[in-house]
């Protein structure tokens, strides 16, 4: 009898080619097989979105705002500038995108028990 020794790297790999015979039957299970092989592109960790916040410089209409603060309300985000009592929808504002990361970082413990 053979025995199969699996890495990590091909355990998937065989697991789905194993659930494809079972389920596919056996002459489509080389098909399955070929295409769990197929390379998957990467997903990028990092996006780029706008970031109101607190006085944060805003342009609006050409004019220069600052941010006074900013609410959610009803699945909305209305942003207030400083010395208007009326919201702005944030689509209305242009603002330098910042960089955003999913990746996680190992980061130190900053605080005492």
């Amino acid at each position: 009898m053979q025995t199969l020794t699996l890495s990590p790297d091909n355990a998937a790999d065989a697991a789905f080619a194993a659930a494809a015979a079972d389920s596919f039957g056996a002459a489509d299970a080389g098909a399955a097989a070929a295409s769990a092989q197929v390379p998957v592109a990467a997903r990028s960790f990092t996006f780029e979105m706008p970031l109101f916040r607190p006085g944060v410089q805003v342009q609006e209409d050409g004019r220069t705002e600052t941010v006074s603060h900013v609410i959610l309300r009803r699945r909305e985000m209305m942003v207030y500038l400083v010395g208007r009592e009326e919201p702005v929808r944030p689509d209305r504002l242009r603002l330098q995108p910042s960089r955003f990361t999913t990746a996680r970082r190992a980061e130190g413990l900053n605080w005492f028990l």
